[in-house]
Parts: structure tokens; sequence; C-alpha cells
């Protein structure tokens, strides 16, 4: 099951700067309840997860100006990004509510896009002898303690994922693309598949792009900006638990981001999946 509630709407653009514009989107909301199927189980482990998709307004390139993109290719994209991380910054700020009595351990689950493809994690294989699976890392993966509504304690948590945070996030997807383009030499010490560990290392919170040295290497030259996320929730028990997102977008003078009432085409949701994993996982 994908989702049970999801819903945007637009404000308009209100000045930042002189250069620059704010547009904030409506609230987004991704829920789960207990009767959502574990997408995964093996005896030992369930884990429950439901996502949504997150379109951000970013205005489309025409077909002249793709076709100028085309001929100028920046590896491992197919062409020179029409939006970069120069043009547009993004934040987003959430709540997360536990509509249980029970206490929960909750996952937010954070997948980027851009103009090349969206990220799924899906699966890695941890043990081939036992068929044993345990889910990648998302492009933003944080667990917290989502006290019960009979707990005592309040039952909603909030946060925000910065503009640093999401900066972060679109550095580590186009790496994270690299990786998978280029396949990492094997490690003769390990049975792990190399870009599994690579990919999930670049995602990884801790390590930050400008000190990560096994990445490194698989950073582009240029950055693609984010144009939308998919949001999820992921538990190991069935839950009644709610996630809410609004999206604050900045336009850099770039022109990028569109208005409310304009009449020019947006970027269409990707459905270039790009992963390492293995099967299993909501797949928007």
């Amino acid at each position: 099951m994908r989702t049970l509630m999801i819903g945007l709407l637009a404000l308009g653009l209100a000045g930042c700067s002189d250069d620059e514009e704010t547009r904030t989107l409506e609230p987004v909301s991704v829920a789960m309840n207990d009767q959502v199927a574990a997408f995964y189980e093996d005896g030992e482990t369930s884990l429950f997860e439901v996502k949504a998709p997150l379109a951000f307004p970013i205005k489309a390139p025409t077909a002249a100006e793709q076709s100028a993109l085309n001929g100028s290719p920046v590896a491992p994209f197919p062409s020179k990004p029409w939006l970069t991380t120069s043009d547009v910054k993004v934040q987003l700020t959430w709540t997360l509510t536990n509509l249980d009595a029970a206490t929960h351990s909750v996952e937010i689950l954070i997948d980027p896009w851009n103009e090349f493809g969206r990220y799924w994690p899906g699966l890695a294989l941890v043990d081939a002898d036992d068929g044993e699976f345990q889910p990648n890392l998302s492009g933003i993966d944080i667990l917290l303690e989502l006290p019960g509504t009979g707990s005592g304690r309040p039952s909603r948590r909030r946060g925000t994922f910065t503009f640093q945070d999401m900066e972060e996030l679109a550095i580590d997807f186009a790496t994270v693309m690299n990786i998978i383009d280029q396949a990492p030499p094997p490690d003769p010490t390990s049975d792990s598949d190399p870009t599994v560990t690579y990919v999930n290392h670049a995602f990884a919170i801790e390590n930050k792009s400008y000190k990560s040295p096994l990445v490194a290497p698989f950073k582009p030259s240029v950055i693609p900006g984010l144009t939308g996320v998919d949001i999820g929730l992921r538990t190991r028990a069935a839950a009644n638990i709610a996630l809410e997102v609004v999206v604050e977008l900045v336009d850099r003078g770039s022109g990028r981001v569109l208005a409310r009432d304009s009449t020019s085409a947006a970027i269409p949701e990707p459905t270039n999946f790009i992963t390492a994993g293995y099967g299993g996982g909501a797949m928007p």
C-alpha cells in the first residue's frame, strides 16, 4: 500500500531579497494505519512502509534549451543539468504524529529526485544462505522514538531538514548516480556488493560529502538540483502514524521555480528509478 493520505496545493511567490524569491508549498501528508501489510518478512523481522511522491514546481526547459543541454553532457548525466543546486534552495519542515497509545520506533525516509531520475533504496542481501535482506538507506533516513498517546509524553515530534541538509542530499544523490554508473571495484576481503556499500556510505547522515574520502572521487563536477522527493515512513510493527511535510523553495534568481499562476510546463515526475538494491520496498 503506497499511501493513505496525500494532498498538495501551492502558495504564491513571496519576495526574499532583490535576487531571491521564496515559494512555500502547502503541506503534503503520508500516513500509515495498522492494516498496512508488511512489505518484507523473514520469520524474525517485519517491515511496514508507506511513501508518497512530492514534486517541486520547477520549470521545464524548452525543446531548444534541452537540445543545447544535450550537446554538453556532464558525466555521469546524459546532458548538462537544467537545474543545479546554485539555482534553487530547498528546505523541508516535518511533523510526525503517533495516533496509537503505544510508543513506536519510526524511520522518516526522504528519497531524492532530480531531472535524471529518482532514488529507490530497495534491499541489500546480507545473508545468502538464509535469504536475509535489510533495507538500504534512504537519501535521508532517521530513526526516532515516537511516544504514544498513552505514554504521558507528547505524541508529536517536529523538525526541519535544512537548506544545508537538502543540498547535501542533492550532492549525495549525484554522487550515488556516479557510483552506480562506474561500479566500484570489488573488495577481495568482503562478500558484500561494493556498489551497495559505497551507496549506503554516501547517504549515511553522518558521512558529509566534504569529508568523506571513500566517495569523494565519485562526486560529479556539476550537481543537479532536486526536482522533488519521495517522503515515507517505516516501522517494524503495525502502527497508526502520520507524517506532514511543508516545502520551502528559494529561487536564487534563476527563474526556475514556477509561480502559482504560471502556465509554463513543469518538470514531470521522474519514471527512471536509480537503485543499487534488490527487490522489496514500497516503490511509488
